[in-house]
Order: structure tokens, then C-alpha cells, then sequence
């Protein structure tokens, strides 16, 4: 009887590791392209980031971020962005896919576009019908590089008619200039980081 007690505790251990072993790998499997991960897979450009985003200078609470984009060699784009971020009582949060990714990789700025997959906002001002899932929206990013002095930067999200009224329009703007590339509307990360990878 004992060792029947012994096998079936044993067994019960094995059984509970491999389902918290599988329920974790489920947990903490990241969403993000393979291309991403295996870089030598026809990937020309990659951009990746996610953290804490400085808007008080907006007057706006800090926009908690992750996004993914590539483009591949044969120009098709893959990716996923979510940005979360409070307006006193009320949240601005919207997830999407990436449908456009240009790069300047000499000044370290990428815009990215894309549509609207889900949009958990409460914010009136983010519940019109320029919000809704399967609009545009899009964004762009500034990889400051690496060390103590690096400060990297995004913006907030953008809708039409803001600039333009399409994600393709926006990716297809320049990296300089007003309003193209406005430095007060990019704000500094607080944390996390951003990296640009021609």
C-alpha cells in the first residue's frame, strides 16, 4: 500500500510539473514574428521596443508600450504594436497589427503604421469612428542608441485625419522637418528601450 501511495504522489508531482510547465510556456510565449527571432530569414529591417513612455509633457499619464514590426526581403510587413495609457478616470489602450514600416537608420527614426485589431478604451475621444477596429493608426519611434546617454522616444498613437488619413500616407512621410517629424510630439521613455536593426 505504501509503495502504491509513494507511485501515485510521484506520478501526481510529474503530472502537476508538466502542466505548469506547459501552462507557463503558454503564459510567457512571446507574440512576435519568427522572422524576428531568426534575423537571417529574409528580414531587411526590424524595429522592436516596449516600456514606459514620458507624456507629462503632453499632460497626459504615461503610456505604458510594446510593438514588433520587419519588413522581409520580398517587402511583405509583419508585426504587432499595444500602447496603454491613463487620462484620468478613463484609458486610451489599442492594440493592432502592422501594415507599413519605413526606416531611416542613419538618424535612428522609424514610422510605424498600421490597423486597429482591438481598442479597450474608455476615453470618449478614442471611442469615435476614426477608433474603431480595422481603422489606421500609427506612430513613430526614435532609437537613441545604447549607454547612459541613449534616450529613446515614441510617440502617441495617431488617427486621421492627424497629417494624413491612411498608414500607408504616414509611413510614407519624411524623417525631417515640421510637421513631418515634429520633436515636441516624441516623447522620452522613462524606461524600456528601443532598438532599430537594418
Amino acid at each position: 500500500m505504501q509503495i502504491v501511495r509513494s507511485t501515485l504522489t510521484f506520478l501526481s508531482s510529474v503530472a502537476l510539473v508538466a502542466c505548469a510547465t506547459d501552462h507557463e510556456r503558454t503564459i510567457t510565449q512571446p507574440r512576435v514574428p519568427a522572422a524576428i527571432v531568426n534575423q537571417g530569414n529574409g528580414v531587411q529591417y526590424s524595429v522592436n521596443g516596449g516600456g514606459i513612455v514620458d507624456f507629462s509633457a503632453a499632460g497626459v499619464g504615461n503610456g505604458y508600450f510594446s510593438f514588433n514590426a520587419v519588413v522581409k526581403g520580398d517587402g511583405r510587413v509583419e508585426g504587432r504594436f499595444h500602447q496603454r495609457r491613463e487620462t484620468g478616470a478613463t484609458v486610451v489602450d489599442f492594440s493592432g497589427i502592422v501594415t507599413c514600416l519605413t526606416v531611416d537608420a542613419a538618424l535612428g527614426r522609424a514610422r510605424i503604421g498600421g490597423i486597429v485589431t482591438e481598442n479597450q478604451s474608455t476615453n470618449p475621444n478614442f471611442l469615435t469612428e476614426n477608433h474603431q477596429v480595422g481603422d489606421d493608426v500609427w506612430f513613430r519611434v526614435q532609437d537613441g542608441g545604447e549607454g547612459a546617454d541613449a534616450v529613446d522616444a515614441s510617440t502617441s498613437y495617431g488617427f486621421k485625419p492627424t497629417l494624413v488619413n491612411t498608414s500607408a500616407e504616414y509611413c510614407a512621410l519624411p524623417f525631417t522637418g515640421l510637421p513631418w517629424w515634429n520633436p515636441a510630439t516624441t516623447f522620452p521613455l522613462l524606461s524600456g528601450n528601443i532598438q532599430i536593426r537594418p
